[in-house]
């Protein structure tokens, strides 16, 4: 079969046949090179780890449930703000003399 005879087949395959089909071409290649790669089988130890973590609680921490975080951010915002007004001041009170800036106090 020609290679282009096979691409509309593949294309209609599911995304998880796809998968399979990279897997044993990849599969085929390596032992053409020479290469014996075994199909890759869960072991035990990952089936453990895997059960472990799916059946964990994640606990999110978040600043909206901690007042003291939400005050920190709070005054690290309204400080912030400040110092742009301040800033924005300065900016505003400087005037162009000869190609130089001036601060007016």
């Amino acid at each position: 079969m020609l290679f282009s005879e096979l691409l509309p087949t593949v294309s209609q395959l599911s995304h998880q046949d796809k998968l399979r089909l990279i897997h044993f071409l990849l599969l085929a290649v390596a032992e053409e090179d020479g290469c014996r790669l075994e199909p890759a089988q869960e072991s035990s130890e990952e089936n453990s780890l895997l059960h472990q973590l799916s059946s964990t609680e994640a606990v999110v921490w978040s600043p909206q449930a901690d007042s003291d975080a939400v005050q920190a951010l709070s005054n690290l915002l309204v400080a912030a703000q400040e110092y742009d007004r301040a800033s924005m001041g300065n900016y505003r009170n400087s005037s162009k003399f000869e190609g130089r800036s001036c601060l007016i106090d």
